[in-house]
């Protein structure tokens, strides 16, 4: 489903509010990415289905009805990290992982909005892609900085069977710091004990919001990052 532009970057600058130890209320965002086994899987725009390991603290999905197309997250007490997006636009083999990964914080200040977001600035961190093969093309793999902001809006209608309910937010995007131009902007919208149903990026708007489809398994067996 997502990108990977391929970019260059430099000097690090990494920002955020401490989520193992809030000082403010706050809310444990696996509320939100985990979502209720019954309302899972969906369809919409595609077929998905949420695949939940606690002992390995790890979310998957499976995209597509195909057990090879998935995207994973891991998370302690501090964050939810990005492990790796094997569902690359093109429907090819290819996957890549981040070296930092950080993706959201586990715990989000209460008060976040969108006015006034976590944010996060993800400097350092190096994108790793492996060809079909578990090759690591040195090509294609570098330093790859992003940004993210991540906030909770109320009352939220997702239709279909998530209907109306708090949701979490997260925006992510890369960028070069050498050009000033924008870069490609994503969000993610997860609802209040539903899970992810809501994908968008430049105008284009991903949903799998209704209950259905096959619960489709994933293959482990092609992962290649760590």
């Amino acid at each position: 489903m997502r990108r990977a532009n391929l970019l260059v970057a430099g000097f690090v600058c990494a920002s955020c509010l401490s989520p193992s130890a809030p000082s403010q209320p706050s809310v444990d965002v696996l509320a939100y990415l985990i979502g209720d086994a019954a309302l899972w899987p969906r369809v919409g725009n595609h077929g998905q289905n949420q695949i939940v390991d606690r002992a390995r603290k790890e979310i998957c999905w499976t995209k597509y009805a195909n057990p090879r197309r998935f995207e994973c997250w891991r998370w302690d007490d501090a964050y939810v990290y990005h492990a790796v997006d094997h569902a690359l636009d093109g429907d090819i083999n290819d996957s890549y992982s981040f070296t930092d990964g950080r993706w959201m914080p586990r715990y989000l200040p209460d008060a976040a909005t969108a006015a006034a977001p976590w944010s996060l600035d993800v400097a350092q961190n190096r994108i790793t892609w492996f060809d079909p093969s578990c090759v690591i093309d040195p090509v294609r793999s570098h330093i790859f900085p992003y940004r993210l902001r991540a906030w909770i809006e109320r009352g939220v209608d997702g239709g279909g069977n998530i209907g109306t309910r708090d949701t979490l937010i997260l925006e992510y995007e890369p960028y070069d710091p050498a050009s000033p131009a924008p870069k490609q902007r994503e969000r993610y919208s997860f609802g209040l004990r539903a899970g992810w149903y809501r994908w968008e990026r430049a105008g284009i708007v991903d949903l799998f919001n209704r209950v259905g489809g096959p619960a489709t398994p994933m293959n482990r067996s092609v992962w290649c990052a760590p």
